[in-house]
C-alpha cells in the first residue's frame, strides 16, 4: 500500500456531529474530499441539508444531512440509528458540536453551565458511547476524533468557564476511551484547535485591539481557516489507516500558540 493510499477514506462512512457550520463543515468537506461518504448533523435539518449540498458541490462526493440533538441519550440514540439505517455502518465519528455561554463565572446560572456541558461534554460522551458500541458489536476498526480546544490547556480568554471545563474533560475522556477500546481496534484521538474564524468566534475577532493582542501570541501571525486544510488535514489523518498505531493523542492546531 502506498503512502497516499494510507490516507484514502474510500469505502468509509463518517458521521460529523456539529458538521453543518464552522469547523465541522470544513472537517466534513475534508473527509468527503478524501473519499468518505459523510453525514453532517446538527439540530436544524435545514442547516444540515444546506451544508451537505454545498459540500457535495465543492467535492463531487457524497454527503447527507441528518438532524439530531446530542444533549440527551434519546437524541443521540435516535441520530445514530438513523445514520446506520442510511449508511449501513459507521467507520468514523467526529464530535465537533459547539456551544458557549460567555459571562463572568460569578454570574453563571445552573442553566448556563448545563447548556454548555450537555453538548460539549455529555453529548460527546454519549456519541462516543453509542457509536463505539456499534463499532464493537460489528467488529469495525473505527476511528473516533473529538474536537477539544487550546483553551483546555491555556485559558486564553475570560468568561468561558463551563466551556474550558468541558474541553479539558474531553481530552481526558479521549485518553480513557483510547485505552479501553484499543483491544477492539478502535482509535480515539482529539484535535485541539487554536483561534479559527467561525460564526461562534466572530464576536472576538471583530475588535481590532483583540485581534492584535491574539496575533502577539500566535507565531504564525494569522488565525486558522476552517475552509482550508488547517484543521481538516489532521482529522483526515486520524480518520485514515495512516493513524492505525496512533491513539489517545491530543494534537494542537494553533499556529504555534501553545509553543510559546
Amino acid at each position: 500500500m502506498s503512502v497516499m493510499d494510507l490516507f484514502s477514506l474510500k469505502g468509509k462512512n463518517a458521521l460529523v456531529i456539529g458538521g453543518s457550520k464552522g469547523l465541522g463543515e470544513g472537517i466534513t468537506k475534508g473527509l468527503v474530499d478524501a473519499g468518505a461518504v459523510a453525514v453532517v448533523s446538527s439540530r436544524n435539518q435545514a442547516d444540515c441539508d444546506k451544508a451537505a449540498k454545498e459540500i457535495m458541490e465543492k467535492t463531487g462526493g457524497v454527503c447527507y444531512g441528518i438532524s439530531g440533538d446530542i444533549s440527551t441519550k434519546e437524541g443521540v440514540d435516535t441520530l445514530v440509528n438513523k445514520v446506520i439505517e442510511k449508511l449501513g455502518h459507521i467507520d468514523i465519528l467526529v464530535n465537533s458540536a459547539g456551544v458557549n455561554v460567555r459571562k463572568p463565572a460569578i454570574e453563571y446560572t445552573v442553566e448556563d453551565w448545563d447548556k454548555v456541558q450537555d453538548v460539549q461534554l455529555k453529548g460527546v460522551f454519549l456519541s462516543c458511547q453509542a457509536v463505539g458500541k456499534h463499532m464493537i458489536e460489528k467488529g469495525i476498526k473505527g476511528k473516533i476524533i473529538n474536537i477539544s480546544s487550546i483553551n483546555a490547556r491555556v485559558v486564553a480568554r475570560p468568561n468561558i468557564v463551563s466551556y474550558v471545563a468541558a474541553k479539558g474533560a474531553v481530552m481526558q475522556m479521549t485518553k480513557a476511551l483510547a485505552v479501553e477500546w484499543a483491544q477492539y481496534g478502535i482509535n480515539v484521538n482529539a484535535v485541539a484547535p487554536g483561534f479559527f474564524e467561525t460564526a461562534m468566534t466572530k464576536v472576538l475577532f471583530e475588535d481590532p485591539a483583540t485581534r492584535e493582542e491574539m496575533f502577539r501570541h500566535i507565531p504564525m501571525k494569522r488565525f486558522g481557516n476552517a475552509d482550508s486544510g488547517d484543521l481538516a488535514g489532521m482529522v483526515v489523518y486520524f480518520a485514515s489507516d495512516a493513524s492505525d498505531y496512533t491513539t489517545g493523542q491530543i494534537i494542537y492546531i494553533d499556529g504555534g500558540y501553545t509553543s510559546i
